[in-house]
C-alpha cells in the first residue's frame, strides 16, 4: 500500500556505529494549515516537528477543498475560512478551532477569499456570495446553516450521518447572491487594492471578468477570445483549469495566467486585447518531466492541477505550477510586463519557441510523489509548500530548490495554508536547540502514551505498530536495539562486494589486453598485420 512506501527524512546518522539520527541542517521555524478528503484540518508546525488537529467539530467525509485566512486586516491570521466540497463555508478560530459561522452554498467551492472585511466564495456552477462582515474585527455573524457549533457530524453512538442533499443557496441579511456563467473550474480575486473584480472560467466556458461593484448584480466587464485556428484550420479547444492574476508584476496591466488540462499556460491582458497574447507549451525545450513508471522522458501533455503567482527570495515575480504527475515548476515573468501579442500562428514550432523565451524555466522541485492539488508560497517568497495524492506535505526552499522537509499526513491532501510567521531558514537557526532532541525525526513524544498524540491526535483506536505514523516518519526505526548498527555493517558488505567485483573486472582486462599485445609482438611483421580473412585466403590457397 501507499502508506508503506519507504520514507527517507533529510537526516543524517550522528556516530559511526548507527544511533541517533539528526536532521541535516536545523528546520525552520514555521508552520502551516492542510486540509484532506475526509474534512479533517492539521497544524504543521515543521520545527517542533509534530502535527496536531485543529479542535472544533469535524465533518465527516467532506473534503477541504479552499482555505484562506478570515482575520482582520490587521490581524489576518486569527480565524481561518474554509471551503467544503458540499458547498459549506466555515469560519473558525485559528487556536481553538470554535466555529464562529457557517454558510450553505453551492457543492464544490473552486474560490475562497478575503475581500475587505467581507468574505467572496464561489462554487462550480458559478454561485457567487459576498459574506458582508465576515472578515472584520469583530465577527457577528451566528453558525445558523450547516453544522453548528458543537456538531461532530456523527450519530449519537459514532455512526456517520448519511449526506444531505445540497440546497440552493438563500440570499439572507448580509449576504449577496451573484450568477456567474458556468462550470467554473477556477476563480481569483484581482489582488489589487480596493478592486472589486473577480475572474474566472473553466472547461469551455472562457475566461471573464466579473465586476461585483457594478449594480447590484454585478456585471461582466470583459470577455476572452479563443485563440485563432492552428495551421490546420482547426479550433483550439478550451480546457481552463486555473487561474491566476499577474498584475503584482505588471500593475498598469490587467494580466491574467491560465492554466489548461493539456499542458498549456496562456497569458491573457485583460486591458490591451480578448485574445491571449500567446500559449506555452510545458515542458517544451526544456522543463520536461519524467514517466511515472519508467523514469524516461514523458511527451504526454499532463493536466496543470494548480498554480499561484508570488514574489520568491530575491523580489522577482514567478509562477509555480503543478501537475498530475508530481511534477513542481517554476516560470519567471520578468519579460510579462513588456509582453506583445505572439507574431506566429499558435500550434506552430515557431510560437513555441517564442512563447518558451517570453515565459523561460527558472527551476523545478523534486522529490514529490503523486498529482499535486495545492501550492502556496510564503509571504516573504523564501519557501513554497505543496501537498497532493501522495499523502505528504513537501516544503522547499526557492533559492537552492532543495526539500527542506517532508511529513506524512495519512490522508490524500486538498489543500495547503501557509502561515506568515518569518520564516528562519537553516543559517539562521541555532543546532544548540537541537541537543535536547533524541535525534528521531518522527513527530512523536518521548513516552509511549504520548506518542498518539503527536502522530495523530484525535484518532478513535491506537495504530498498529507495522503502519506508518503520521509525521515526520523514518522507515528505519523498526523498534528494535541494534538494528541500525545492522543495517550500517550490512550496506558496508554490499559496498565492499561491489568494489571487490568492479576490481576483478578490471584486473580481468587488463590481463586480456597484455596478452594481446605480447602475442601481436612475438607474431612476424606480416602476420601481425593481416587480418583474420587474409589468414583464411592464406590457408586455403
Amino acid at each position: 500500500p501507499l502508506g508503506r512506501l519507504p520514507i527517507r527524512p533529510l537526516e543524517r546518522r550522528s556516530g559511526s556505529e548507527g544511533g541517533t539520527r539528526q536532521p541535516l541542517f536545523p528546520l525552520p521555524r514555521m508552520r502551516f494549515l492542510t486540509g484532506d478528503d475526509t474534512g479533517i484540518l492539521k497544524w504543521v508546525r515543521v520545527e517542533a516537528q509534530k502535527v496536531e488537529r485543529v479542535g472544533g467539530p469535524r465533518r465527516r467525509g467532506d473534503a477541504v477543498e479552499r482555505l484562506c485566512w478570515a482575520g482582520p486586516e490587521s490581524e489576518r491570521e486569527t480565524r481561518i475560512a474554509i471551503g467544503y466540497a458540499s458547498g459549506t463555508v466555515e469560519v473558525r478560530e485559528a487556536a481553538s478551532g470554535t466555529v464562529l459561522g457557517t454558510y450553505s452554498s453551492s457543492p464544490s467551492i473552486r474560490c475562497l477569499q478575503p475581500s475587505g472585511s467581507n468574505l467572496v466564495a464561489v462554487s462550480k456552477d458559478g454561485t457567487a456570495c459576498i459574506l458582508a462582515d465576515w472578515c472584520a474585527e469583530k465577527f457577528t455573524s451566528s453558525p445558523a446553516q450547516g453544522v453548528k457549533a458543537g456538531e461532530d457530524g456523527e450519530g449519537a453512538e459514532g455512526e456517520q450521518k448519511e449526506p444531505k442533499e445540497p440546497k440552493e443557496p438563500e440570499e439572507e441579511q448580509g449576504v449577496r447572491l451573484f450568477h456567474l456563467p458556468g462550470p467554473v473550474s477556477s476563480a481569483q480575486l484581482e489582488p489589487a487594492v480596493g478592486s472589486q473584480r473577480i475572474a474566472f472560467g473553466g472547461g469551455e466556458n472562457d475566461i471573464k471578468v466579473f465586476d461585483f461593484s457594478k449594480g447590484v448584480k454585478g456585471e461582466v466587464t470583459w470577455k476572452a477570445k479563443n485563440m485563432p485556428e492552428n495551421f490546420l484550420c482547426l479550433r483550439i479547444p478550451l480546457k481552463i483549469t486555473t487561474i491566476q492574476w499577474a498584475t503584482g508584476c505588471a500593475p498598469e496591466r490587467s494580466l491574467l495566467l491560465v492554466g489548461t488540462s493539456d499542458g498549456k499556460v496562456r497569458l491573457y491582458d485583460a486591458s490591451l486585447q480578448r485574445r491571449p497574447l500567446f500559449e506555452c507549451l510545458i515542458g517544451h525545450k526544456s522543463g520536461q518531466g519524467s514517466g511515472g513508471f519508467t523514469g524516461c522522458g514523458d511527451d504526454t501533455a499532463r493536466p496543470v492541477n494548480c498554480s499561484m503567482v508570488h514574489k520568491t527570495h530575491n523580489g522577482d515575480w514567478s509562477i509555480f505550477i503543478g501537475n498530475t504527475m508530481g511534477v513542481l515548476r517554476e516560470y519567471e515573468l520578468k519579460n510579462c510586463p513588456e509582453c506583445k501579442a505572439a507574431p506566429v500562428v499558435p500550434g506552430r514550432k515557431k510560437h513555441l519557441d517564442w512563447a518558451a523565451k517570453k515565459l523561460p524555466l527558472r527551476r523545478g522541485y523534486r522529490g514529490i510523489m503523486g498529482a499535486i492539488r495545492s501550492v502556496d508560497v510564503h509571504d516573504d517568497g523564501s519557501v513554497l509548500a505543496a501537498v497532493g495524492l501522495g499523502r505528504f506535505a513537501y516544503v522547499f526552499a526557492t533559492k537552492k530548490r532543495k526539500m527542506v522537509c517532508k511529513v506524512y499526513l495519512k490522508q490524500k491532501l486538498c489543500s495547503i495554508l501557509l502561515s506568515a510567521e518569518p520564516y528562519n531558514a537553516a543559517k539562521g537557526a541555532d543546532p544548540a536547540d537541537d541537543e535536547d532532541d533524541d535525534g528521531e525525526v518522527t513527530g512523536e513524544e518521548k513516552d509511549g502514551d504520548a506518542a498518539g498524540e503527536g502522530a495523530g491526535e484525535g484518532d478513535d483506536a491506537p495504530e498498529d505498530k507495522d503502519e506508518v505514523q503520521e509525521g515526520f516518519s523514518d522507515d528505519d526505526n523498526d523498534g528494535e536495539e541494534g538494528g541500525e548498527a545492522d543495517d550500517d555493517e550490512g550496506d558496508k558488505e554490499e559496498l565492499d562486494e561491489v568494489a571487490a567485483a568492479e576490481a576483478a573486472a578490471v584486473n580481468a582486462k587488463r590481463k586480456t589486453k597484455t596478452k594481446l599485445k605480447r602475442k601481436l609482438a612475438a607474431a612476424p611483421k606480416g602476420e601481425a598485420k593481416a587480418g583474420p580473412r587474409k589468414k583464411a585466403k592464406k590457408a586455403s590457397a
